[in-house]
């Protein structure tokens, strides 16, 4: 469970409800189907339009295990886990894959198997890494692009439903009673404004945010896994392999990994 998105997600509504309850004598003005059904609705058809259906889907499952799922890459781990399969490899190739564990990243998994089973020389294995590499970082950005688009329409629309509520408020000004109406009428045109900047900024551009730290993450991740792989394929040793691999990582983040002090890759590998 990814308690930092859940509990993100519980601040919004919290603020949300704050922002309602404390600003107006009558919250049950916020409720205004008119806008609600203006700004997402006008925005689900433009993504409709924009965008294929599968796309859309295939986003909102990215979204959902972002935001609710475990999806932070332990580096530390991993490093851990290609300096023990270098240790082995270098004494026995063909029983490397099975000193991986299960939970291991599946790109690692599949980079051994093009090294022991199907026996790509290194040029031919860095290529076909780096295109891994490559298509995922594309796959990637078009996630990143469908919900940075998504954010724009939002706002957008708040301002059709504002303008709208405008239009039917003037038409009315000539009417009698109609000065005992501007003040309530304004308020109601104005809520979809309100659904499309909370929506935009509390919704659609968060999850844009998060979707491209996790690629990012995802990105320095496949880069060290490849050079692991290159470098077990030379049989270089276990320490120059943990010490290059940190060389990926912030200085803070290098605790527990082989080579530092505690570690069981530095002991495994004396």
């Amino acid at each position: 469970m990814n308690i930092a998105g859940l509990f993100g997600i519980i601040s919004a509504l919290s603020v949300v409800t704050f922002v309602i309850s404390s600003s107006t004598k009558n919250a049950k003005v916020f409720l205004d189907p008119h806008g609600a059904v203006i700004v997402l609705g006008g925005t689900l058809t433009v993504a409709l339009l924009c965008f294929p259906f599968n796309r859309l889907f295939q986003a909102m499952k990215i979204v959902i295990g972002a935001m609710l799922g475990r999806n932070e890459n332990d580096y530390v781990e991993m490093i851990d886990t290609i300096v023990n399969t270098s240790q082995v490899y270098r004494t026995n190739p063909k029983s490397s894959l099975d000193q991986i564990p299960e939970n291991a990243h599946p790109f690692f998994r599949e980079g051994m198997q093009m090294l022991v089973e199907y026996g790509f020389n290194s040029e031919d294995l860095d290529r076909i890494l780096q295109n891994n590499i490559d298509g995922k970082k594309k796959r990637d950005h078009d996630e990143v692009k469908v919900w940075h688009t998504i954010s724009r329409f939002p706002p957008a629309f708040g301002l059709l439903g504002a303008t709208v509520g405008m239009i039917s408020l003037l038409q009315t000004l000539g009417e009698p009673g109609a000065q005992d109406r501007i003040g309530p009428a304004m308020a109601t045109a104005l809520v979809a404004t309100f659904y499309g900047l909370i929506f935009a900024n509390l919704v659609f551009i968060p999850i844009a945010e998060k979707v491209h730290e996790i690629a990012s993450q995802d990105a320095v991740m496949r880069n060290l896994i490849k050079e692991g792989i290159l470098m077990i394929q030379e049989k270089r040793h276990p320490l120059l392999i943990s010490e290059y691999l940190k060389s990926f990582l912030a200085a803070k983040d290098r605790s527990g990994a082989p080579g530092e002090s505690g570690s069981s890759g530095a002991k495994n590998a004396a």
